[in-house]
């Protein structure tokens, strides 16, 4: 509502400035009642030409490509403020008529000119403006676009997670492990901050940090001690926002296609932080060959945190994947200054 009187106000503004000027360059002598008169007719045919143009013309016709139609609504508007500055310039010209006698053809065109200049400012104005309406549209709808698609993938980790977890602590029930209820307690940690925490659009490193910690902690209760799991955080994680479940699929791919019972196996998961840039790295040794690919069902979590990476952070990270046939290897930097 205030930038439509702001809007109207710059318009107010501007004709008042255009019925001014005949007050300005106007001569004193003879004649001055009548040219001051003349000329605020004439801005007075202008304005009109201007918002018949701008207001009725181009919304109904130009911008509906009805071209021709406009064309000739244009033209019989054209017609209509010469006849009335005919009009005009009859019912005045007894004024001054022993020295600007009535002259019918210099008064019908004498309008063209005002009304061009009418038709040029209106056309102008109104095809720019709907222009940044057509764009503020599009980017409207892409950033509509985007948070859905973000909204999906994220709900579609959480399930997937879920349902891994409930596997494991399934497998602790059927062997009557004492960490069956150690394991149910730290589900439940984990699930209070992906059904709460991570409905927020950002959240602190820190907070995602604890989350990894606590799902290492979860995973570490059903593997034998030949795993060894090595989890480093460096830097100040408290100094970086980002969005949540963002890191948790490379993890789970690691303890999912890193870990073996029948001989050591390791997982190395390196977190470095600074004021404007994440550094995260996870290794993990390929207990069999092709178990880094990925399989019907199970690689949803990764498909997703690459498309999430594409759509959030566009050119501000960088993500490599290398497979030397004994070590899998992920290294992701994000940028985040704009």
């Amino acid at each position: 509502m205030r930038s439509k009187n702001y809007i109207i106000l710059i318009h107010a503004l501007v004709w008042l400035t255009f019925l001014l000027a005949p007050l300005l360059f106007i001569d004193t002598e003879q004649g001055r009642e009548r040219f001051i008169l003349m000329g605020w007719f004439i801005q007075l045919l202008m304005a009109g030409y201007f918002y018949y143009n701008f207001l009725f013309l181009i919304p109904r016709f130009l911008l509906r490509k009805k071209i021709l139609v406009y064309v000739g609504f244009l033209a019989v508007g054209l017609i209509t403020i010469s006849l009335l500055n005919v009009a005009f310039v009859l019912s005045t010209s007894g004024m001054i008529e022993r020295h600007h006698p009535f002259n019918f053809w210099r008064a019908a065109f004498f309008p063209f000119y005002p009304a061009i200049l009418a038709f040029a400012l209106s056309s102008t104005v109104r095809i720019t403006m709907e222009w940044f309406k057509t764009e503020h549209q599009k980017k409207e709808m892409e950033a509509e676009k985007l948070t859905s698609e973000l909204a999906f993938l994220k709900s579609q980790i959480n399930p997937h997670f879920l349902f891994n977890t409930l596997n494991n602590i399934c497998s602790l029930a059927r062997k009557k492990s004492d960490e069956t209820e150690n394991a149910i307690i730290k589900l439940s940690q984990i699930m209070r901050y992906m059904l709460q925490d991570s409905r927020d659009e950002k959240v602190n490193l820190e907070m995602e940090v604890e989350y990894l910690k606590s799902f290492i902690e979860l995973q570490r209760i059903r593997l034998p001690e030949s795993v060894n799991i090595i989890f480093t955080v460096d830097g100040q994680p408290e100094l970086i926002t980002l969005e949540p479940l963002l890191l948790i699929p490379f993890v789970e791919n690691a303890f999912k296609h890193g870990v073996t019972y029948q001989g050591d196996s390791d997982i190395i998961i390196r977190l470095k932080a600074s004021e404007h840039s994440l550094f995260f790295c996870v290794t993990n040794k390929i207990v069999a060959p092709g178990n880094d690919e990925i399989e019907p069902g199970s690689g949803i979590g990764l498909k997703n945190v690459f498309r999430r990476l594409e759509l959030l952070y566009p050119k501000r990270h960088t993500i490599s994947v290398t497979n030397d046939g004994d070590q899998y290897f992920m290294e992701l930097t994000i940028n985040f200054a704009e």
